[in-house]
C-alpha cells in the first residue's frame, strides 16, 4: 500500500506530461497490456510449478517526535508511523489448468492486438500531433 500511495502520484505526474494521443492510445491498448501481463505471470507460475500470492500488510513503527515550544524541546510523545510491505507466499496450481489457461490468453492476444491497432489510429485521426 505504501508503494501504491507513492506510485499513484507518479503516475499522475506522468499521466499529466502525456499527449491526449498518447494517453488515448495506452488507454486503447489496456486490454492488451492486461492479456500481456497475465500471459507473463501464468508463464512464470508454469515455470516455477507454483504461484505466488502477493499481499500487503501494514508494519507500524513507533518513534519518539519532540515536543517544541518557544524553540525549545519541552518534552517527547510517541509518533506511530505505519509503513506497508509486501508478503509473497507460494501457493500450489493445478498444472493443466494454468497451460489451459495460459492457452486461453494467448488465443485472446491477437483479437486485443488488432483492437489496440484499429484504437490507436483512431486516437492518431481524433488527436493529430502538431509537428514543429
Amino acid at each position: 500500500m505504501f508503494r501504491l500511495s507513492l506510485t499513484l502520484p507518479a503516475l499522475a505526474v506522468l499521466a499529466a506530461c502525456a499527449t491526449p494521443q498518447e494517453r488515448c492510445i495506452r488507454e486503447g491498448a489496456s486490454e492488451q497490456t492486461q492479456l500481456q501481463r497475465q500471459i507473463t505471470e501464468s508463464e512464470g507460475n508454469i515455470a516455477r510449478g507454483y504461484a505466488i500470492h502477493r499481499q500487503t500488510v501494514p508494519e507500524t513503527v513507533f518513534h519518539s517526535c519532540r515536543r517544541v515550544k518557544d524553540g525549545k524541546v519541552v518534552g517527547y510523545y510517541p509518533c506511530p508511523e505505519t509503513y506497508y510491505r509486501t508478503i509473497e507466499t507460494p501457493v500450489s496450481i493445478d498444472m493443466d489448468d494454468e497451460r489451459r489457461k495460459l492457452r486461453r490468453l494467448k488465443d485472446a492476444l491477437p483479437a486485443a492486438q488488432k483492437r489496440a491497432a484499429e484504437a490507436a489510429a483512431q486516437c492518431r485521426v481524433l488527436y493529430p500531433e502538431k509537428s514543429i
